[in-house]
């Protein structure tokens, strides 16, 4: 079985890459704490150090850490509903300042994590990734998702030197986050897919040793679902580990492709889009896990959709005054970004003559996906969301969501392919 320490340097890739992590130290067991000292001298030495918390994850690691680190700086990023945005950086940044730490700490989820990654490269420091809850792909990340001028946009900065997860710590997390992050892992079902198809289609870059490994951290994740419900340490470990994997995927392909596909461009597209009635503090792993189950309901259908392109010799409707219309109610500057982000549009890299050569393939994968309903039960197993309602979307809103979230990112999936070539009548789903 494939291991993280196996995929830390990757030579002669069938790919024809060298793949080479930034991220080398990891520490995932119960009380993981206790190798931050010897961690951090190895990395370092370290003298002054700076651990970033949000109120919640202070409370759950805080005592840990500081029983091995007495001297450590904190600080707190307090508030119900925290966000990877302007206010956010200018607050670490003056406590970056303040403190004048040699390394940061990055103590929580996503957003903190983000957040530390963000302003640690601003601030030309390391930081150290340790997650409190297994809700999501980002830890090792190179990139951060950023929220800036009221945009979701994904940032290349640096991802952190080591990880240290400490099992106890995130199986006593609300099983709300251990759900979200199954939700994150189920979307790499689709994110693959659409990864491969993207290169039968185009010829893009596409790394087969990366997309087998990334493909069976989920698979893994699914047979663990009952002791992660239980909050095994087990089962944590396993989600944990599919996690990291994950975010070591993006790593060593140096794009997002293994790990985040049009399931997450409906995410993306909630959480900068203001539509009523939306729940804007629900997690990214559970929009991504709705998203993932209608994605699951309709890529076969979309997929037989892309038929046309060959049979009536359909051609690239994509316009740049169309998407500008998409965004008409929204700030400029918002429309400006998501002009520039599609601009040129990936789909013009879209050969009909590749997707003739390789139909049947394509075909076979779209077809041997998990089905929506047994996506569900993964979800539902976990009380997790798994409905579009859960998040406050109505029919119509969601409707919407499908039609433009594309848009969000310039990425040759499944679902920009069918709305640019216009195979698919999006009216007569049935959501």
């Amino acid at each position: 079985m494939l291991m993280i320490q196996d995929l830390l340097h990757k030579e002669n890739c069938v790919c024809g890459r060298d793949h080479t992590l930034s991220t080398k130290d990891f520490v995932i067991e119960e009380n993981a704490y206790q190798h931050l000292p010897a961690l951090l001298e190895k990395i370092g030495p370290f003298n002054r150090i700076l651990a970033v918390y949000d109120t919640n994850t202070f409370g759950a690691a805080h005592q840990k850490i500081a029983e091995y680190l007495p001297d450590i700086q904190t600080y707190i990023l307090k508030g119900g509903s925290i966000h990877a945005d302007e206010p956010r950086v200018k607050e670490i940044l003056s406590a970056i300042g303040l403190s004048a730490p040699e390394v940061v700490l990055a103590v929580g989820g996503g957003v903190v994590c983000d957040i530390v990654r963000y302003c640690a490269y601003e601030a030309k420091l390391p930081f150290v990734a340790l997650p409190t809850a297994a809700s999501v792909d980002g830890f090792v990340s190179s990139s951060a998702a950023m929220t800036f001028d009221g945009t979701k946009v994904s940032i290349e900065t640096r991802a952190p030197v080591a990880v240290v997860a400490d099992l106890a710590v995130i199986a006593a997390a609300p099983g709300k986050l251990a759900a979200s992050g199954v939700g994150d892992m189920l979307s790499k079902f689709i994110s693959v897919a659409d990864w491969k198809i993207g290169y039968l289609v185009s010829g893009e870059y596409y790394c087969p040793f990366i997309a087998d490994f990334e493909q069976q951290a989920v698979v893994d994740i699914t047979r663990m679902i009952h002791d992660i419900k239980k909050g095994g340490i087990e089962g944590t470990r396993k989600l944990v580990e599919g996690l990291l994997i994950s975010g070591l995927a993006m790593q060593m392909a140096k794009i997002t492709r293994p790990a985040s596909s049009f399931e997450h461009h409906f995410s993306h597209y909630l959480e900068v889009i203001p539509i009523p009635g939306v729940d804007k503090d629900a997690l990214h792993g559970e929009k991504v896990g709705v998203g993932t189950v209608i994605a699951a309901k309709y890529y076969p259908l979309f997929s037989d959709s892309l038929k046309k392109i060959l049979d009536e010799n359909l051609k690239n409707k994509f316009s740049m005054d169309k998407v500008r219309s998409h965004f008409k109610q929204y700030p400029q500057n918002m429309i400006d970004r998501i002009a520039a982000e599609n601009t040129p549009t990936c789909t013009d890299a879209l050969d009909p003559l590749l997707l003739q050569k390789n139909w049947e393939e394509i075909s076979a994968i779209s077809h041997s996906l998990p089905s929506a309903e047994q996506m569900v039960a993964w979800l539902k197993e976990l009380d997790g969301y798994y409905d579009y309602r859960q998040l406050g979307l109505t029919a119509d809103s969601c409707l919407e969501t499908l039609k433009v979230c594309s848009y969000i990112r310039n990425r040759l999936t499944m679902l920009r392919i069918v709305r640019d070539f216009e195979t698919y009548e999006f009216d007569s789903l049935l959501i």
